[in-house]
């Protein structure tokens, strides 16, 4: 006899799809249980039972959060050529496209700021952005292959600061904020790849 599918998947969703709209309104600090439960419309006992305590529940809710942005800025590398797919890649991270990624906005503010207190949470933040580090530096290592590796990944990460300031400015900034300025850097970065040589290097 088949058992009924477990409904623990979907009750864990609904409950971190009440925790983002929590966050986003009030703050982790004062996204408490409680309000999760009732944003949820679940019990606070049914919130305990599937993350045991809020500590454990927001390392659940900042990992999905990393989760569902490698996805999009994975998703977001297009192109018929190497150089088109890291132009594309670099188009997405300075466009409003990524700001309303959901996660990355008020959201994404406030686990940075947990993130430089608590370990654990600057552990799994670090690692969302190792991961885009490798995959931005894979996308430059194909379209400069000549291109050392060592000097791919600094690329990949100085794109990476580019932008994730570009993507913080643009929460509050004014008309007077230079709106392509960064996205013009990154393809600068790039340029400086292709007039380099790492081939003749020692």
């Amino acid at each position: 006899m088949v058992g009924r599918p477990s409904k623990a998947p979907e009750r864990r969703d609904q409950i971190l799809d009440a925790m983002e709209v929590s966050v986003r309104a009030h703050g982790i600090g004062q996204a408490s249980m409680r309000r999760i439960a009732d944003q949820s419309g679940l019990s606070l006992q049914m919130v305990s039972h599937y993350f045991g305590n809020k500590e454990q529940l927001v390392l659940a809710f900042v990992t999905r959060v990393g989760e569902k942005l490698a996805v999009e800025v994975d998703t977001a590398i297009t192109g018929a050529t190497p150089q088109a797919e890291l132009t594309s890649l670099i188009q997405f991270l300075c466009s409003d496209r990524y700001k309303r990624i959901p996660g990355n906005d008020v959201i994404g503010r406030e686990i940075w700021g947990l993130a430089e207190r608590d370990p654990d949470i600057r552990s799994i933040v670090w690692g969302w952005y190792d991961r885009s580090i490798a995959s931005i530096s894979e996308t430059i290592s194909k379209a400069y292959p000549a291109a050392a590796p060592e000097r791919c990944r600094e690329t990949a990460y100085a794109i990476l600061c580019l932008t994730e300031a570009n993507e913080f400015f643009s929460g509050i900034g004014d008309a007077t904020r230079p709106t392509h300025a960064a996205e013009a850097a990154a393809l600068g970065l790039l340029q400086l790849l292709e007039m380099a040589d790492d081939t003749t290097s020692a």
